[in-house]
């Protein structure tokens, strides 16, 4: 994996050729000053890994010839859907680790509790692809921004929702690790009662994180950790 150290990513693949633009093209022109002729790999999002010759560039645009590519196959099966977090950082935050253990998609989930109602989702993007290049991924996960009750009709082999009450069932979150899973994860005053029955309702289960009260951002980690192992 040394060859792959530096990633770059881009949407623009056309037949033989692709492009660079934007902050891809400043990070290899400017940041890391490739040059005409060197080689890179790039990738797509979708789980292909192009090996290029540079023939162009520029700081706006980097031109490039694919010499080779690989696709693989992708490995994240799971949906987290999190209630976002008042603090940016702290959401920016939890997004970069989310997506560095592994998560298909993202969902910024609006609950009652929910104290964050507006979220710059380009910027998260942008944090989400940093990240996917950090970790060596080969997909983007998609971020998507969803009310409670419309999460909770989503279709999925194995669904979970981690909450604080005793009275509703709690257990590990032992699944089929081959399966679509959705794990809920609430904001810092919990998920209602009432949302908590729907969930239960729509054939939830309730996931037990341990003994302690944790933040949304440790809960979301703790619980895809422990799916990624199962």
């Amino acid at each position: 994996m040394s060859a792959l150290n530096n990633l770059y990513y881009t949407v623009n693949v056309n037949g033989e050729c692709l492009t660079l633009e934007e902050q891809e093209a400043i990070h290899c022109s400017l940041v890391l000053r490739k040059k005409v002729g060197e080689i890179i790999r790039v990738i797509d999002g979708h789980g292909n890994l192009y090996k290029c010759g540079i023939d162009k560039m520029n700081k706006r645009s980097v031109q490039c010839t694919i010499l080779d590519s690989e696709f693989y196959e992708k490995s994240e099966n799971i949906t987290i859907a999190i209630a976002p977090t008042k603090n940016r950082d702290r959401l920016e935050w939890m997004i970069e680790k989310l997506v560095e253990i592994g998560s298909d998609k993202i969902v910024l989930m609006n609950t009652s509790n929910t104290e964050r109602t507006r979220t710059n989702i380009d910027r998260l993007e942008k944090k989400i692809i940093s990240a996917v290049k950090q970790s060596l991924h080969f997909y983007v996960p998609k971020v998507l921004e969803m009310d409670f009750m419309d999460v909770i009709k989503l279709d999925f082999q194995s669904k979970f929702i981690a909450h604080c009450y005793d009275d509703f069932s709690k257990d590990h979150g032992s699944s089929n690790s081959s399966s679509n899973q959705l794990i809920l994860i609430g904001p810092e005053g919990d998920f209602s009662r009432d949302e908590v029955q729907e969930a239960f309702n729509h054939d939830f289960k309730g996931l037990d994180l341990g003994n302690f009260r944790l933040r949304t951002e440790t809960a979301a980690i703790v619980a895809l950790s422990r799916f990624q192992q199962i």
